[in-house]
């Protein structure tokens, strides 16, 4: 049993052992329009007894971003890509905690990695210079847990009379250490002398194809746990989600 079929059988027990409202006031169900650091989305909840509630959505954005790192330019393509599912427990009046997971979880970054050619970079610790004829290129991932349990706070109306339903809520969810994969292609023209620390080789290109260079991957390989490294903290994606929609009596 994969991790979000055995979430999703705990927070439906969670429900079963709560009971279904059965008082008339309450709503039969919450449609709502949510708007989120996960992106937009749409948002289903069935209010229960004991001011509880089930709630499930979905969650989708893109956005691109740049960076530069040891000389190498990054065109990042950001995917918010989810689908929620919690269990939400209010504790007086409309202050509520929910407990529950990104039972799919498809975040992810894609990039283009581009390193004009003159202009120098680094992998791992070595230092080369992007072949003006082969300009060096390449892509890169970043990935996370497809499942990622949750915990929030809030504020909402869900379970309450009335006809609008609205909810304000803040969190985190545990999405684990990103993984970054880092690929390159092209001519890294190798540093002599002075800082570089080589002696220019006897047989050989300057210039060797990074693909065809042993010792140029291994520098790619060092740079990509480099990347790692760096992220490795970024274990918890922030949660701030606002909702509005409608109470289906």
């Amino acid at each position: 049993m994969n991790k979000s079929t055995l979430c999703a059988l705990i927070i439906v027990t969670f429900a079963i052992t709560e009971g279904f409202a059965q008082d008339t006031e309450r709503p039969k169900l919450d449609v709502a329009f949510s708007v989120s650091s996960l992106g937009f989305g749409g948002q289903v909840a069935k209010p229960l007894a004991r001011r509880s509630a089930i709630r499930g959505g979905f969650n989708f954005y893109s956005y691109g971003t740049d960076l530069t790192k040891d000389g190498a330019q990054y065109a990042e393509d950001i995917d918010l890509r989810s689908v929620n599912l919690q269990f939400d427990k209010y504790l007086h009046a409309g202050l509520f905690i929910s407990g529950g997971a990104l039972v799919w979880n498809g975040n992810k970054g894609d990039g283009t990695v581009t390193i004009p050619g003159g202009q120098t970079f680094s992998l791992g610790t070595k230092t080369y210079t992007s072949d003006p004829s082969n300009p060096v290129h390449g892509s890169s991932e970043v990935r996370v847990n497809k499942f990622a349990p949750l915990v929030t706070l809030g504020y909402g109306n869900l379970i309450s009379k009335g006809r609008i339903a609205y909810s304000v809520e803040g969190g985190v969810a545990f999405h684990g250490t990103p993984q970054a994969t880092l690929s390159l292609a092209g001519g890294a023209c190798l540093t002599f002398g002075g800082g570089g620390g080589l002696a220019p080789p006897t047989t050989g290109p300057l210039c060797p194809d990074i693909g065809s260079s042993p010792g140029i991957q291994n520098d790619v390989a060092a740079q990509q746990t480099k990347i790692n490294n760096d992220i490795s903290g970024y274990k918890y994606y922030p949660i701030i989600q606002f909702m509005i929609g409608y109470k289906v009596k």
